[in-house]
């Protein structure tokens, strides 16, 4: 029977005491350096080429040696009564690996006993992945880890391998983000009451909104008089996993934080659609934003211009792309500011020796 999706309730998820965080200076001196030094020192319209955003910082915890309130009772998004008991060994899945960088925002690095392909952390990366072709889950391997507590959405599944992990008998509570550019604080916010520290989630949640203020501001200042037309592209291989992706995985928000035009969502793209010669000519960005290991698996610049209707584009006709991590790209959490900055400084210019 099809399950009503409801949203997140915890008692005291956002009961937080005024004053209870300890974080004086929100702005961390990396965010800040990289606001600091974006400067506008080219045009994006002339720029040729790829540019890179090779990799971010990992987030800093908030504290160390932290100590959850549990248990912690709530009903989750698919309406299940959960009590959370034990945090010791964590699963953390979603297509974007978000959870996984909130929890190390929490000091829960050591908690996580795998991962899927999205959490591409440096901390993570000796950890088994609990997904197959991509971002299906893996019930048995999940199993085999043993965890206390599965943090889940419906970005990966499917469905019915995660009914087979709570019918194991395995803590399960599955998550409905927003996960948009404005809802990062309380997205951060309800993870960390799952887990019972919403204090520690109220400092980086306050430190996160801080930093994303800061690094709207100081974009806004370098952006161009004409917003470059931008097109989020989404491929895997050399086959037919190539997409234009739009506002239904909220681009826009992406897109309009870095100063651009999302010409798919402005044509109505939601849910993704091919990449077809004919779509690639509706939207005609003068920009491709894509994953670098999608960019990677297609055979990089040249093999992305043997995709029919790609090189027709102004963003093929100029060898145009802009590369974001793959994990962090879409994830909007505790490291999306830095992410933007860096996507400013390829874009715009600046000096930046991070």
């Amino acid at each position: 029977m099809k399950k009503t999706l409801i949203g997140l309730v915890m008692a005291a998820s956002l009961a937080f005491v005024s004053g209870c965080s300890s974080w004086d200076n929100p702005t961390s001196s990396q965010t800040q350096k990289l606001a600091d030094s974006l400067n506008a020192t080219q045009d994006p319209h002339q720029v040729q080429g790829v540019s890179r955003v090779d990799t971010l910082s990992e987030v800093e915890p908030v504290i160390s040696n932290p100590k959850p309130a549990l248990p912690v009772e709530l009903t989750d998004a698919d309406g299940y009564e959960v009590s959370v008991e034990d945090t010791s060994r964590i699963l953390a899945l979603d297509l974007y690996g978000t959870y996984t960088k909130i929890l190390r925002g929490l000091g829960m690095t050591e908690n996580i006993v795998g991962r899927t392909v999205s959490s591409t952390e440096k901390s993570l990366e000796h950890l088994p992945t609990v997904t197959e072709g991509g971002h299906t889950l893996n019930a048995e391997a999940i199993l085999n880890l043993k965890p206390s507590l599965v943090i889940v959405d419906h970005s990966v599944g499917p469905e019915e391998a995660i009914d087979q992990i709570r019918n194991a008998g395995v803590t399960v509570v599955v998550m409905k983000p927003d996960r948009k550019l404005d809802s990062i604080g309380d997205d951060i916010r309800h993870l960390s009451s799952v887990v019972g520290l919403p204090n520690a989630g109220e400092e980086l949640a306050e430190r996160t909104e801080k930093e994303l203020e800061e690094a709207l501001a100081a974009i806004k200042n370098v952006i161009p008089d004409t917003p470059l037309r931008m097109s989020f592209l989404y491929a895997r291989g050399t086959g037919g996993i190539f997409y234009l992706i739009g506002n239904g995985d909220h681009t826009q928000d992406l897109i309009e934080a870095l100063g651009g035009v999302d010409v798919n969502s402005e044509n109505g793209i939601g849910s993704p659609v091919p990449a077809s010669p004919e779509a690639l000519a509706e939207v005609n960005p003068e920009l491709f934003i894509m994953m670098t290991g999608g960019l990677e698996s297609t055979g990089n610049i040249e093999g992305l211009l043997q995709r029919p209707g790609v090189a027709q584009t102004d963003a093929g006709q100029n060898r145009r792309v802009l590369a974001l991590p793959d994990g962090d790209s879409l994830a909007y959490g505790p490291q999306t500011p830095e992410m933007l900055l860096r996507a400013a400084h390829a874009l715009y210019g600046g000096s930046d020796e991070n």
